[in-house]
């Protein structure tokens, strides 16, 4: 099955090879010129995906309109800030059949709508499906076993995604929480920051660690189900799940965005040197924003911010986790 992907970064990459290697042609969108020559011509994607051979299924464009079209199946791996600046340019072109998988994780400032939510106001005639849980792509792109969930309303949407996504070792489960699996996927990011502020700190105690994450997923839980999510959605792959994945990864930008905040730098340092803030910062303004509205208790995440913003230390923040944060 010929199968679209809108952006080829380290996500992206990752799934697009995922998919060919299982045998199915894929098309995929960059707006990195380089990247799609490299992919084409060299079957590797240094910038994204280092390290990785990648399938020669897997063909890159710069023509958005080669992979609207046709594919009956379209993943959209693309940060979220760029979601409407960049599908909205073939909102026309789309076809209403194709089924949308969504990987973007991440809350408009503006609307307050996930990007799920603003997919599904893009294109309200396209089955839409939700992907998220513990995905690190450097790793399963090497083969190392991971379980993810799909989230839908139409069990045969979600077998057809499963069947281009299922290997022996990346494989998929089932929900119809399709807020709560996404509400995972976007919270885990603001807390994957505070224990890059440990690391950076150079605490190592799994005491400690075990209490913040557990703590964190309180947090995750109350907003959650404050936005309409299931509780038990977040004691699964795509909360519990993802949160332990991003936040002990080595490749997380958000838990890096904590070790350079635990180092000393300002937000307007951490941005020139990371090229643009991590999701975890973007998503943490936004849900403090709808907490607020929400009469919700998020006073982890505030702590975080007021790091960010230069108000608390990283060390104040550690020494009064316990005090100040755990009601």
């Amino acid at each position: 099955m010929l199968t679209g992907m809108i952006g080829l970064g380290n996500l992206g990459t990752a799934v697009g090879n995922l998919i060919a290697s299982n045998g199915h042609e894929v098309i995929g969108w960059e707006y990195n010129a380089q990247v799609v020559d490299e992919i084409n011509q060299a079957h590797t994607n240094t910038r994204y995906l280092p390290g990785i051979i990648l399938d020669p299924k897997l063909k890159a464009t710069s023509n958005l309109l080669e992979v609207v079209g046709e594919p009956p199946v379209v993943f959209i791996a693309l940060p979220s800030v760029f979601i409407q600046s960049t599908l909205g340019k073939v909102r026309e072109q789309m076809s209403a059949r194709a089924i949308l998988v969504n990987m973007a994780k991440g809350i408009d400032r503006e609307s307050g709508l996930t990007s799920f939510e603003t997919l599904r106001c893009m294109f309200p005639s396209n089955p839409a499906i939700m992907l998220s849980g513990p995905s690190i792509a450097n790793e399963f792109a090497l083969g190392m076993p991971t379980v993810v969930v799909l989230a839908g309303r139409n069990r045969n949407d979600l077998l057809t995604v499963s069947h281009l996504l299922d290997s022996p070792t990346f494989r998929t489960r089932f929900s119809d929480d399709e807020i709560g699996v996404e509400l995972g996927g976007v919270l885990k990011n603001i807390y994957a920051i505070g224990l890059g502020m440990f690391d950076g700190q150079g605490i190592r105690s799994v005491n400690f660690r075990a209490a913040y994450l557990t703590i964190a997923s309180e947090e995750m839980a109350r907003i959650g189900v404050g936005l309409g999510a299931r509780i038990e959605t977040f004691l699964y792959l795509s909360g519990m799940g993802d949160l332990l994945a991003t936040s002990m990864s080595e490749h997380s930008h958000n838990r890096l965005m904590g070790e350079l905040l635990a180092q000393g730098l300002t937000l307007d340092e951490i941005k020139q040197k990371m090229g643009v803030a991590p999701e975890g910062y973007n998503t943490l303004r936004s849900m403090l924003y709808l907490a607020e509205k929400l009469h919700i208790s998020m006073p982890l995440a505030k702590g975080l911010w007021d790091v960010a913003h230069g108000r608390i230390s990283p060390a104040n923040f550690i020494n009064s986790f316990i005090r100040d944060f755990v009601n």
